[in-house]
């Protein structure tokens, strides 16, 4: 990706039209997962451009059915394939990385069998390392640009986590850590709603995974027709919650498209990022949470400012704990729809770097998690007061996090 391509994407975005997807999908995995990130930014694109662009989580253009069947013929062999009565060559999905197609084994279990659709590594390392340039030159010009922004690493995180989805042996791994932490806990935390698809790990390899097929929609599906109760949009931040304040260890990448909905339980899939902070963010994440329920802004700046690897005190911090309760003033009550949680985060942590905080960069995967909890919510019901009704967690989360 040159300068050129990067800003024809970025005036697409940043477009008051609606965002060309197949143009973008043209111009590369990278370009993709950038409009992915940037379908999250609801503190300064319309939800409208969002809407359209969280598209592109599972919407994009799928292979021809006799390119399929290359790719399953060179990533596996003839005693793989024997295994199949049959495979549909028409995917049920289709992502930036990969794409998913049901199939039935000859032992009658009925299977999905998901594809990387090709050998995207060079060129998206090749792209990431030009753009990393690119944003280099732009923050020598302009060093503003590296606190509030972070572009160098927001798109070390996008090299990150993608890399790790073009291996599905990482899906496979991740998703032992999250069924590990769910087994050792599920007897002290309900946990009866959460449930993961089987993976069939002999059928699996770098290239291809089959799972359980799960005969459910995505809640990404169903969002729009309200079948999900306000009770079930708030258990899913719960369940997120239990990994993000028990053990700092969460699925990475928890969307709605990620989410399949069977039974009443909400079956996490697409394990192939993971995120992991340490007790510091996890604590002060907490109480940052706990404080933001109970409209104690004061508080609320207090805990950002311990989640910060470099904090700020004196005066520095008075100033912020004042700019904080001017930010919120107006928050306390206000539904989804009337003020986002996201945007609200995505401008704390601004006021914070403006104030002279600086943070890891696993914070992101952070403000993303909660990114994707606030759009469930919008979208499934626009009337809820998230933070007020988030509160009836507090002490249970309490307990995973201080185990009291």
């Amino acid at each position: 990706m040159n300068a050129i391509s990067f800003i024809h994407l970025m005036s697409m975005i940043f477009s008051k039209k609606k965002a060309d997807l197949e143009a973008i999908q043209r111009k590369g995995l990278l370009a993709v997962k950038i409009a992915q990130t940037f379908a999250l930014r609801v503190d300064f694109l319309s939800h409208e451009q969002c809407t359209h662009l969280a598209q592109l989580y599972s919407s994009t253009l799928p292979l021809p059915s006799e390119d399929v069947f290359k790719l399953i013929h060179d990533f596996t062999d003839a005693s793989w394939q024997e295994q199949f009565e049959w495979i549909d060559p028409n995917p049920i999905g289709s992502a930036s990385v990969g794409q998913v197609h049901r199939a039935r084994l000859k032992n009658k279990d009925e299977v999905v069998i998901k594809i990387i659709k090709q050998d995207f590594t060079k060129d998206f390392e090749k792209d990431v390392r030009k753009l990393d340039r690119l944003m280099r030159i732009a923050i020598f010009f302009y060093p503003k640009l590296a606190k509030v922004a972070d572009p160098i690493g927001i798109i070390e995180y996008i090299k990150e986590y993608t890399l790790a989805e073009l291996d599905l042996r990482n899906e496979i791994a991740h998703g032992k850590i999250l069924r590990e932490i769910y087994y050792q806990n599920k007897d002290k935390f309900d946990l009866s709603r959460l449930g993961f698809p089987k993976i069939y790990e002999s059928l699996s390899s770098e290239k291809i995974l089959v799972s359980e097929f799960l005969d459910g929609p995505t809640v990404d599906a169903i969002l729009p027709l309200k079948v999900l109760s306000n009770d079930d949009l708030l258990e899913i931040f719960r369940l997120h919650g239990f990994y993000m304040y028990h053990s700092g260890t969460f699925h990475g990448d928890l969307h709605p498209g990620n989410m399949i909905y069977k039974d009443s339980r909400f079956y996490f899939i697409d394990t192939g990022a993971i995120a992991h902070v340490d007790d510091k963010i996890r604590f002060g994440l907490f109480n940052f949470m706990a404080n933001l329920s109970n409209a104690n802004y004061e508080g609320c700046a207090r805990s950002l400012n311990e989640m910060a690897f470099k904090g700020i005190e004196g005066k520095k911090l008075d100033r912020y704990i004042e700019g904080l309760k001017e930010l919120y003033k107006d928050f306390e009550g206000k539904s989804v729809s009337e003020e986002s949680l996201t945007k609200k985060m995505m401008q704390t942590i601004k006021l914070g770097v403006e104030s002279g905080m600086e943070f890891e960069k696993g914070m992101f995967a952070i403000i993303k998690s909660h990114m994707y909890m606030d759009g469930i919510v919008l979208k499934g019901n626009p009337d809820s007061v998230l933070m007020k009704e988030v509160g009836q967690f507090i002490e249970e989360f309490k307990e995973m996090v201080y185990g009291k």
